[in-house]
């Protein structure tokens, strides 16, 4: 539905502003945190990983299927 047929039905559109927000304290430049525990543990290259962002080391890990630890940290919680 685009927003013209939207506002012809009374109705409004809601935009999802989260994929062009920049986070908080964005001139540091992200941290690679390196590979999860599996993805290390099996060899995987890094391009069948998955990125996860850890909010309190502020950077990139990479963990392989169902990874949710961050590796520098531990920190379970995006």
């Amino acid at each position: 539905m685009s927003t013209d047929e939207a506002q012809d039905k009374g109705t409004t559109v809601l935009r999802f502003p989260q994929s062009r927000v920049l986070p908080s304290g964005h001139a540091e430049p992200t941290r690679y945190l390196g590979l999860g525990a599996t993805a290390k543990a099996i060899g995987a290259p890094e391009h069948q990983t998955t990125g996860h962002w850890c909010s309190r080391c502020r950077g990139i890990w990479y963990g392989y299927l169902l990874e949710v630890a961050c590796p520098a940290c531990g920190n379970r919680h995006g």
